[in-house]
């Protein structure tokens, strides 16, 4: 039963990877971390992660802006480090908690509209640099890179820019992390055994939202994922901060 609840959480998390050019380890980490510890998360999510990028990559490489990329590919991999370490000593109650205010933080950005000011934002060094490590240190711990989200939703122009950046930086933090990952030891056996098992439902749900999003618009689909991830988010840590 277990894994049949695994299998429907990684579809549903690359459903919304294929429609958004993210998400998929928000609802993958926030609703996995139900059933299985957050270092099991992560590191599945991270392996799958690579592929599902690269893929995405390719399909918008006209639409990539080196000039978005670099700087925050290299505040990204900065702050991977700290919370890599994190995640291997820390506390599962914490994280999970940790985890669960992340989402629902994020889930309350994206109900604000992006604002044409902040788009001025981009061009302020210390903003991108907090940006950047912060966004690692989640990385680090969750694979989220949360605050990259609502930064490049700023400093892009449509969806198709959007995904292309967002894709392009995550995959330089997938491939470092994978490499940092296997140094400290976080990937394992059973990690890839359930990297087999759900390996399925990546490429269904990939291939199904790919139709499905060429059929809805993006308001839609940008509310079905601020609920999902306000109700899972509150869910996680309330879960856990009763059962502390």
């Amino acid at each position: 039963m277990q894994n049949i609840f695994l299998l429907i959480f990684t579809f549903l998390a690359y459903f919304v990877k294929a429609i958004t050019g993210f998400g998929n380890t928000l609802v993958m980490g926030s609703l996995f971390s139900f059933i299985v510890p957050n270092t099991l998360t992560t590191p599945i999510d991270l392996i799958f992660s690579i592929p599902t990028n690269l893929f995405m990559v390719i399909k918008e490489r006209k639409n990539i802006s080196l000039r978005v990329v670099i700087p925050l590919s290299l505040m990204l991999l900065a702050g991977s480090i700290p919370g890599t370490l994190l995640l291997k000593m820390g506390n599962e109650w914490l994280l999970k908690s940790g985890l669960g205010i992340v989402v629902i933080g994020l889930a309350i950005e994206m109900m604000r509209k992006p604002a044409k000011e902040a788009i001025n934002k981009k061009n302020n060094p210390f903003f991108l640099v907090i940006i950047g490590v912060v966004s690692g240190i989640l990385a680090g711990l969750y694979g989220i890179g949360a605050l990259l989200v609502s930064y490049i939703s700023r400093t892009t122009d449509n969806k198709s820019q959007f995904r292309a950046n967002i894709c392009c930086v995550f995959l330089v933090d997938n491939l470092f992390r994978f490499m940092l990952y296997q140094v400290t030891g976080l990937l394992n056996k059973e990690i890839l055994f359930l990297t087999l098992l759900l390996s399925p439902a990546v490429f269904l749900g990939m291939k199904i939202g790919l139709k499905v999003d060429t059929h809805i618009g993006e308001e839609t689909t940008r509310k079905v994922i601020i609920g999902l991830l306000m109700i899972s988010g509150a869910l996680l840590f309330f879960k856990n901060i009763f059962n502390h």
